[in-house]
């Protein structure tokens, strides 16, 4: 089990927690260590947000708690009264992550005892607040989340993943064996898993850059790229998931109909969908040297002489074949050659737009 910084800073915020706690007397320290763990968030983003969420909360479950509390006592009825006040109030004001912890600290304030009912229920707000600044000040302080170097990283760990997957959904295509194709579930899990990891990436990389005082500007013209990488690579996993779902099909067609030999013609059109990986990674890597690297790379000419070379290969094993069996081939050779025509094409002219904008 890998233990990450964040794991750390828990544990070093509830440290810090009870020490202070300790140190002022606050006490019981043990609720102090309960608010810094469910206030350390995974970016500064969230961590700011969900601090300031919670200071509202539980203000509010505080205010309340001691008024109540100063004027009718503890009592269990008084207390569930509180509580359904506090969640209307809540919901009322979209606070919704903070119900329970807003309910545990109002509940809290007001089992202080009767008789210094005041002081100890100011005691146990510090308690609180001590939790919500030890996590803030350690998550900021301490081992601050680096998400753009991780989003570098992810983004193109994304696209050689996606560029990989769609290259051997191709060659599964143009091998054309009697024998079930290599469909992978785990690889292609993970190559999914992948660009949804990006997409968060993004996310949090995005809210840290709202917090950020300099080159936010560079920072968001960066994102933008990455965003559209990202894109780009989601939507050729997608592809190449269309062509994965033509091969079973096509091979149980090739048993019913006895495992016919393939014409000259035909292994023609597979040599030129064959061909078009090579072009595809030279693109993808070009696009990677200006996303993640950050420099420049000459432009990919876009043009038809890929679909004119299949045209001519088309229309030449076209006459010579007839009937369903022959119809079906050429609705497969048709779908995947879209699909590679679109990933060729698109993967160049997000190449042209992104060194447009540098």
């Amino acid at each position: 089990m890998k233990i990450g910084a964040r794991i750390v800073k828990t544990g070093i915020a509830v440290s810090i927690t009870m020490y202070l706690c300790k140190f002022f007397q606050l006490e019981p320290a043990f609720f102090g260590a309960v608010s810094a763990v469910v206030n350390m968030q995974p970016s500064l983003f969230l961590t700011v947000k969900t601090a300031k969420d919670q200071i509202v909360v539980h203000l509010i479950a505080v205010g309340i708690g001691l008024l109540f509390g100063y004027l009718l006592g503890g009592a269990p009825i008084v207390m569930g009264l509180v509580s359904i006040l506090l969640i209307v109030v809540y919901l009322k004001m979209g606070l919704h992550s903070g119900i329970s912890m807003g309910i545990v600290a109002a509940v809290f304030v007001m089992g202080s005892s009767e008789d210094l009912f005041l002081p100890h229920a100011l005691n146990r707000t510090g308690v609180v607040f001590t939790g919500l600044l030890s996590a803030m000040l350690v998550n900021m302080l301490l081992w601050p989340p680096r998400y753009n170097r991780q989003l570098k990283q992810k983004l193109q760990q994304a696209n050689e993943a996606a560029v990989a997957y769609f290259c051997q959904a191709v060659a599964e295509y143009v091998k054309l064996e009697n024998t079930e194709p290599t469909l992978d579930p785990a690889e292609k899990e993970r190559v999914h898993s992948i660009n949804q990891e990006v997409r968060a990436l993004i996310g949090l990389s995005a809210r840290e850059s709202e917090l950020a005082l300099a080159n936010l500007d560079n920072q968001g013209r960066w994102l933008a790229l990455a965003g559209r990488l990202s894109v780009y690579n989601e939507a050729l996993t997608e592809k190449a998931d269309r062509i994965y779902e033509l091969l079973p099909a096509r091979l149980k067609r090739r048993h019913d109909a006895g495992d016919p030999p393939i014409s000259e013609e035909f292994r023609a059109i597979l040599a030129i969908l064959g061909s078009s990986n090579e072009t595809l990674q030279r693109v993808n890597a070009k696009l990677r040297k200006v996303v993640i690297d950050g420099e420049t790379a000459e432009l990919e000419p876009v043009n038809e002489i890929f679909w004119e070379r299949l045209s001519v290969a088309i229309e030449q094993w076209q006459s010579k074949l007839s009937g369903s069996y022959y119809v079906h081939g050429l609705i497969e050779a048709a779908v995947t050659a879209n699909e590679i025509k679109w990933a060729a094409r698109e993967g160049k002219l997000l190449l042209q737009e992104l060194l447009q904008t540098e």
